[in-house]
C-alpha cells in the first residue's frame, strides 16, 4: 500500500502538468501558444526526469505530448531541446535503441539549425549513453567533439564536464589511467582558474584514487589535502582519504576517517555498508579480531535491516526452545518415569512433521502439475498463432516476390523489346531523312516525328526505371533513393548509419514504400518541402517522409492514399508504421524494420 502511494505521489505533478498542458494548448491554432509555454513544459519534464531519476516516464509522457506541437522553424531550439530530454529519459530507462534515435535526431537538427551549444550538449549524452553501454571508444568519441564546440563557445564549465568525462572512460573502462591523469589534470587546473569547486572535487578525488591505485599513496595524499585546503573536506574527499591511508599501512589513521565519515550524515545506505566493511577489513588486517566481527555484524545489521525483526523474533524462539529443550532434559533426568512419555511424543512430532512435509510436496506436485499443464496450453495456442503469422507472411512475401517479378519481367520487356523497337524506329527514319528529297514543310513534320520517338523512348526509360530502378540492384538503397529523390526539386533525402547493402527483398520493399510515400505527398498535400530519411541504429531501420503540406486526420484516412498498401507490406516484415498528421500542418510517417533478417 505504501509502495503505491508512493508511486502515485510521485505521479500527481505530471498528471497535473499534463491536464494543464491539454487546457492550454486546446486551442484552434498550436501558434497560440507562447514560446515561453512550451519553455515552462520542457523545464517540467526535465525537472521530473533529474528529480525522479526511478521513474522518467512522468517527464516522457509531458515530452511526448510537447513534441507533436513543435512545428515549423521558430520551434526548432526547443524541439531540439524536448528531443535530447526524451533521448535521456530513455537512457535512464536502459531502453539504449529508442535513446540514441531521438539523441542522434537532436544532434540532426542542432546541425541545421546550427545550434552549436545544443551540439554540445547532446554530444555529452551521446557519450553518456556510450559509456552506459560500455563502448569506451565511442563514449570518448563524442566527449571530444563535446569538448571541442565548448572551447570554440569558450565555455569554461562545460569543458571541465568534459575532461572529466573523458578521465572517467579511460579510468573506469579501459584503466588507461596515464590518459586518465592528464584530463584531469587539466581539470584541475582550469577548475581552479575559475573557481568551481564542483569539478575541482570530482577531478582531485579521482586523481587520488589513481595515485593510490597505481601504488603512490604519498601522491594520493597530495591531491587530498590540495583538494581539501582548497575548497574544504566532503564525505567522498574523506573515504578517499581513509583508504589512502590504509594503503600506506596507517590503519588507525584509516579508521580514524571512516568512523569520523559514520557520524556526518551520509547520502545513501551502500555507502554506510561501504565504509563499516572497510572498518571491519582494516581491524581484521591489523590483528583485531574482536573489532572485526563487531564492524561485520554492523554492516550485516545494517545492510539487512529491514529483516531486523524477524532476526530478532528467530533467534528469541531459538533461545526459548533451547531452554525448554534443557528444563525438559533436566526434568527427564529426574522423573525417569517419564523418558518413554518423552520419546513417544518426540516419534509423534517427527511423525507428524512427516506428514505435513508430504502434504506440502503433494500440494506442490499437484500446483507444478496445473501450471505445466496452463503453459503447455498456452505454448499450444501461441504455436498456432505464430504459424497463423507465418502462414500470413508467407502469402504476403509471395504476393511481394511475384510483384517484384513482374516488375523486373515488365523492366526488361519495355527496355529489350519496345525499347529496341522504337531505336530501330528511329534508325530508320534518320536514314530516310538523309536520303530523301523532301519539301521543307515536310522535313519539319519529319523532325517532329523523329522528336515524338525521342519523347517516346525518353518515357519509356523512366516508367521502366520506376518500375525497378538500375541502380537498386547494383549500388543499392541509399543510391537509388538519391537518384530519385535529385529528381524531384522540392524533396530532399538524408541517410544516417551503416551503409552496408541490405537483403535485396528489404531494399526493393523499402523503395516501394519510399516511392509511394513521397507519390501521395506530391499529389494530395500540395507540400513545398518534402524530407526523405533513413536512419541505421543497432538492429533497426527507419524510414520518415515528412512534408509542410495541407496534412490530414489519420483517424479519418483516405483509401486514396495508398497508406493500405504500404500497411500490408510493412506487416509483411513485421515492421511498424507511425502516422503523424495535423490538417494544415503536414504530414510525418515512421517506418521502422529489423534489419538482421
Amino acid at each position: 500500500m505504501k509502495n503505491e502511494e508512493s508511486m502515485s505521489t510521485k505521479l500527481l505533478p505530471a498528471i497535473f502538468a499534463l491536464l494543464f498542458f491539454a487546457v492550454a494548448c486546446n486551442t484552434p491554432d498550436y501558434r497560440q501558444v507562447s514560446d515561453e509555454d512550451f519553455e515552462m513544459f520542457l523545464n517540467k519534464s526535465t525537472t521530473y526526469i533529474k528529480n525522479y531519476p526511478h521513474y522518467p516516464d512522468s517527464g516522457l509522457m509531458i515530452l511526448h505530448e510537447l513534441l507533436p506541437q513543435l512545428q515549423g522553424e521558430d520551434k526548432a531550439a526547443i524541439r531540439g531541446k524536448a528531443l535530447q530530454m526524451t533521448g535521456v529519459a530513455y537512457d535512464m530507462k536502459g531502453m539504449y535503441d529508442s535513446a540514441a534515435y531521438y539523441l542522434y535526431k537532436a544532434s540532426r537538427l542542432a546541425t541545421e539549425t546550427e545550434n552549436a551549444p545544443l551540439q554540445m550538449s547532446v554530444f555529452s549524452d551521446l557519450g553518456i549513453l556510450q559509456f552506459a553501454m560500455k563502448n569506451a571508444d565511442e563514449a570518448v568519441k563524442y566527449y571530444q567533439q563535446s569538448l571541442g564546440i565548448a572551447k570554440k563557445l569558450k565555455d569554461s564549465i562545460a569543458i571541465t564536464h568534459q575532461l572529466n568525462n573523458i578521465g572517467n572512460a579511460y579510468m573506469t573502462l579501459t584503466n588507461e589511467f596515464e590518459k586518465a591523469v592528464s584530463y584531469f589534470e587539466q581539470c584541475i587546473e582550469i577548475s581552479d582558474k575559475i573557481e568551481y569547486a564542483t569539478a575541482y572535487k570530482v577531478a582531485g578525488i579521482n586523481l587520488a584514487m589513481i595515485y593510490n591505485e597505481l601504488g603512490e599513496p604519498d601522491k594520493a595524499l597530495q591531491e587530498i589535502k590540495r583538494l581539501t585546503e582548497q575548497y574544504g573536506a566532503n564525505i567522498y574527499a574523506d573515504f578517499t582519504l581513509g583508504e589512502i591511508y590504509f594503503k600506506k599501512g596507517n590503519y588507525k589513521g584509516a579508521i580514524h576517517e571512516w568512523k569520523e565519515l559514520l557520524k556526518k550524515q551520509l547520502n545513501t545506505r551502500e555507502f554506510e555498508v561501504a565504509i563499516l566493511k572497510n572498518i571491519a577489513e582494516t581491524y581484521k588486517v591489523s590483528g583485531n579480531l574482536d573489532s572485526t566481527v563487531v564492524y561485520m555484524e554492523k554492516s550485516y545489521a545494517l545492510r539487512d535491516s529491514l529483516h531486523t525483526r524477524q532476526i530478532t523474533e528467530t533467534i528469541h524462539n531459538l533461545k526459548i526452545a533451547y531452554e525448554t529443550e534443557k528444563k525438559d532434559l533436566t526434568i527427564s533426568a529426574l522423573e525417569g518415569e517419564k523418558w518413554m512419555f518423552s520419546w513417544l511424543s518426540i516419534l509423534g512430532g517427527c511423525l507428524l512433521l512427516l506428514g505435513l512435509v508430504a502434504l506440502f510436496f503433494l500440494w506442490r506436485w499437484t500446483v507444478q502439475k496445473k501450471r505445466v499443464a496452463e503453459q503447455q496450453n498456452q505454448l499450444a495456442e501461441t504455436r498456432i498463432k505464430q504459424l497463423e503469422q507465418e502462414k500470413q507472411l508467407i502469402a504476403t512475401q509471395a504476393v511481394l516476390d511475384g510483384e517484384v517479378q513482374e516488375r523486373t519481367r515488365l523492366t526488361r520487356d519495355l527496355h529489350d523489346g519496345l525499347g529496341s523497337i522504337l531505336a530501330a524506329a528511329k534508325y530508320n527514319f534518320s536514314d530516310i531523312k538523309k536520303t530523301s528529297d523532301q519539301k521543307p514543310l515536310d522535313m519539319e513534320r519529319f523532325d517532329k516525328a523523329i522528336d515524338l520517338l525521342d519523347d517516346s523512348m525518353r518515357e519509356m526509360r523512366r516508367i521502366a526505371h520506376h518500375l525497378m530502378p538500375e541502380s537498386l540492384g547494383s549500388f543499392g538503397l541509399k543510391q537509388s533513393i538519391a537518384d530519385f529523390c535529385n529528381s524531384i526539386p522540392h524533396v530532399k533525402f538524408t541517410y544516417y548509419g551503416d551503409e552496408t547493402r541490405l537483403d535485396s527483398k528489404m531494399e526493393v520493399m523499402i523503395y516501394r514504400i519510399m516511392h509511394e510515400l513521397v507519390s501521395n505527398a506530391l499529389k494530395h498535400s500540395g507540400a513545398s518541402h518534402i524530407l526523405v530519411e533513413i536512419v541505421r541504429y543497432a538492429n533497426n531501420i527507419a524510414l520518415t517522409v515528412q512534408d509542410d503540406g495541407c496534412g490530414f486526420d489519420p483517424s479519418t484516412e483516405s483509401k486514396g492514399m495508398g497508406l493500405a498498401n504500404i500497411r500490408s507490406r510493412v506487416a509483411a516484415y513485421n515492421g511498424n508504421l507511425l502516422v503523424d498528421s495535423k490538417i494544415g500542418v503536414g504530414t510525418e510517417i515512421n517506418v521502422e524494420f529489423q534489419n538482421n533478417m
